[in-house]
């Protein structure tokens, strides 16, 4: 009875293993364009779940080749049913904020999943926070959608000839355990170590990347890298975990650069 929940929880919140990427091109007058790449690869999530329900069958050891094989065609034919929540042009560009405007959408199917890019153009970066995603529908709150505000946390500061730009690194890992405290206080299963351990697995190959251009002097930043008057902040699972657990303060985690004008 345990372990059925448990499959009920996981397939209902665990989404699939991440890929994000965030570009920002700023010109002088904060204007510019902003890319979004979101993709979602579940074949993670495929394993684990064939194998806790192995498990329950009282099967031991190792999934042979031909339950792992079965296991994947039979999450092919599902996904095909559940077409009809895929995101369209139509769905994300019809509430977009003041000042900005959804210049191209793509939305590209993955053997395990989904790949969806989306550029947007705007006349002040500040904008951009209120950019949000359709949600699905239904009305159901375990159904949220574990990325409804690409640019969430953006902070653009102006004090005299300087421009700070900072933002929390969104960490979809967190979002989802979120949503699983959310549906064990609904009376769903708890999270104990066995399903925390699932879904650490199913993210273990998740990528967070952002990418911020603007041409002015950078005084002060603490991206992971530079490429020319481009700064790139990257983080894993396992940076995300040193930052959970670390006493330091954001600043030496989130994204954050000083320029001068």
């Amino acid at each position: 009875m345990r372990r059925s929940l448990v499959v009920v929880v996981l397939c209902v919140l665990l989404t699939g293993c991440f890929e994000i990427e965030q570009s920002i091109n700023l010109q002088k007058d904060l204007s510019g364009t902003a890319d979004f790449h979101l993709g979602i690869d579940m074949e993670p999530m495929v394993v684990i779940m064939a194998q806790v329900g192995r498990e329950m069958e009282g099967k031991k050891g190792p999934m042979t080749a031909a339950e792992l094989a079965k296991a994947k065609a039979d999450f092919k034919k599902n996904m095909k049913k559940s077409e009809s929540g895929k995101p369209s042009r139509e769905d994300v560009s019809k509430d977009m904020p003041k000042g900005v405007k959804l210049l191209d959408f793509k939305a590209t199917e993955k053997d395990f999943g989904m790949a969806t890019d989306m550029k947007f153009g705007f006349e002040n970066v500040k904008s951009l926070v209120g950019v949000k995603l359709p949600s699905k529908e239904g009305g159901d709150p375990s159904q949220k959608n574990v990325i409804d505000t690409p640019f969430e946390g953006l902070e653009v500061i102006e004090k005299g000839n300087l421009i700070t730009v900072q933002t929390k690194p969104t960490n979809p890992a967190e979002k989802v355990n979120e949503q699983a405290e959310q549906a064990a206080e609904g009376g769903g299963p708890k999270i104990d170590p066995e399903m925390e351990k699932m879904m650490k697995d199913a993210f273990a190959k998740m990528r967070v990347v952002y990418r911020l251009t603007a041409p002015f002097t950078i005084v002060s930043h603490n991206a992971t890298r530079k490429e020319g008057n481009t700064l790139i902040w990257e983080y894993d699972m396992k940076r995300f975990e040193e930052m959970s657990k670390t006493k330091k303060k954001m600043d030496d985690f989130g994204v954050k650069v000083v320029y001068k004008r």
